[in-house]
């Protein structure tokens, strides 16, 4: 008879627990995995309601002056965001799996450039001709030159001038 009564009641909690509502998940209730990252650990709710965050990137000590300046304190950059260095030549983002990545923005230079220089206000290396006074002319551009009109070609070097005469 204790038997049966153990049973039974076995039974009884066994349905009053599957008839107990289950608690719903809200993922309002989540905050964002940046602000998750920075400020600390997530809010007391249902851990499997809201999504993991991926790891925040430790800025490498080469980048900690460049990551405060950018708003990035306490050396940790939330996943999925960026910052600039190298006077905004380079960008680097914080990728998932918690590491830093640069890329550089300007454009890559063909290997048949001939001369190298910084003609346009970006910094970024460009084909160039050198004219008279030694100012970089950028790559296919066209500049009058005294009396002769002169060509700086696709790939730099030598400005081209009218009147067969090549300067510097």
């Amino acid at each position: 008879m204790a038997f049966a009564g153990a049973l039974g009641f076995l039974f009884a909690c066994l349905l009053l627990r599957s008839a107990a509502p289950k608690p719903t998940c809200d993922p309002t209730a989540c905050t964002s995995c940046p602000e998750r990252q920075v400020e600390g650990p997530a809010p007391t709710i249902d851990s499997s309601c809201c999504p993991q965050c991926p790891p925040a990137c430790t800025c490498p000590p080469h980048l900690e002056n460049d990551c405060k300046m950018q708003g990035f304190t306490g050396g940790h950059v939330p996943a999925g965001h960026s910052f600039y260095i190298d006077f905004a030549r380079k960008l680097c983002t914080c990728g998932p799996d918690g590491d830093i990545a640069c890329a550089s923005l300007c454009p890559r230079l063909p290997p048949t450039c001939q001369a190298v220089g910084s003609p346009v206000a970006d910094g970024c290396p460009r084909c160039v001709c050198y004219n008279e006074e030694e100012m970089a002319v950028p790559a296919g551009t066209i500049i009058a030159q005294g009396t002769q009109i002169c060509t700086c070609p696709p790939e730099g070097g030598q400005l081209q001038c009218s009147g067969g005469e090549s300067k510097e």
